[in-house]
């Protein structure tokens, strides 16, 4: 009876060998799936910032256009696309440019002067860069 005992006792230590090797194996998978996901919202987290930062640069383009546009004190002044420089320097948008592009238009039928302005806002660098862009239309009085 004690031959059988033993018998027994070694045909059951490879089974366990066997199932902790199972266990490792899932562990592992598992714990990649995890990096995995974890990578990828980091860079839908980047993405985010970056595109919410063009936003505002390119909003920031378009007021400071605006301003530029219709000065302060006359309101009834309305300049050309002539004082809107294509590229516009900002503070405290590091690694964002923004460039405008103004394009004027006249109708015959209302006497109105039409201009439309574009702005486009980049922010970050290589795989991570964004772009934004927004588009205003103003009119004023035919000069």
């Amino acid at each position: 009876m004690r031959r059988n005992s033993a018998v027994s006792l070694r045909s059951q230590t490879g089974s366990a060998l066997v199932v902790a090797i199972f266990i490792i194996t899932v562990m592992s998978m598992m714990a990649a799936a995890m990096i995995k996901i974890n990578a990828s919202q980091t860079v839908t987290t980047t993405q985010e910032i970056l595109g919410t930062r063009a936003w505002f640069a390119a909003h920031s383009g378009i007021e400071i256009s605006l301003n530029k546009l219709f000065p302060i004190g006359d309101p009834n002044q309305m300049l050309t696309c002539d004082v809107i420089s294509h590229q516009i320097p900002l503070v405290d948008f590091d690694g964002c440019k923004v460039s405008v592009e103004c394009d004027e238009f006249v109708a015959n039928d209302d006497a109105k002067r039409r201009i439309q302005l574009r702005s486009t806002g980049r922010c970050g660098s290589g795989q991570y860069q964004v772009t934004r862009q927004q588009q205003v239309w103003v009119k004023g009085l035919v000069q």
